[in-house]
């Protein structure tokens, strides 16, 4: 097994706790709220993200700006329609999207979606390094040395303690930001 393919896989773990970690409100208007809600332009359905450009026009406001004028009603509806509690507006050739104060419920609900995927993010990371496991145990088969599976299984431990250090060091930072009001 290759243990920069591991590394690899268990980066790609990692980033992806990030990406759904910031799609997450805290509060503030980012673009990354909206930038996943799902829009019927074209006759197929497609993320906002890929049909306009998002930009935060101050702490509460986002505005959304399509490349093509005739997707603004859908992009619209579709903000409406993502029951995130968003309320958005056509103004002039973009979508301007306000986003209400969090209630301390609300906050309490987000930071229990936010464990669930934490916890998403570390079953990833164990199955990636389940999946190295079995695959030196099958090179020890084909003649690897238990010397040298040994040193790669502790390579691969050390890696995976590094992994979930850094997805804790996010539940912490997130769930920090989402508690302050």
């Amino acid at each position: 097994m290759d243990i920069n393919i591991f590394k690899t896989d268990i980066s790609k773990c990692i980033d992806h706790v990030k990406e759904d970690l910031s799609q997450i409100r805290t509060g503030r208007a980012t673009p990354e709220l909206v930038e996943e809600i799902m829009v019927n332009a074209y006759g197929t359905q497609s993320p906002v993200k890929n049909l306009a450009s998002i930009s935060a026009m101050d702490a509460k406001t986002l505005s959304i700006q399509p490349w093509d004028k005739t997707i603004l009603e859908e992009i619209a509806k579709g903000v409406s329609s993502a029951n995130l509690g968003f309320s958005s507006v056509m103004e002039g050739d973009r979508v301007i999207v306000k986003i209400p104060d969090l209630t301390n419920e609300r906050r309490q609900e987000y930071v229990k979606i936010m464990k669930e995927r934490i916890e998403d993010g570390r079953v990833a990371v164990r199955q990636v390094r389940q999946k190295f496991m079995q695959g030196i145990d099958e090179e020890q088969k084909s003649g690897l040395s238990e010397d040298q599976a040994d040193m790669q299984r502790d390579e691969a431990e050390k890696i995976v303690k590094d992994a979930n250090e850094q997805i804790e060091n996010l539940r912490d930072l997130k769930e920090k930001d989402l508690l302050t009001i």
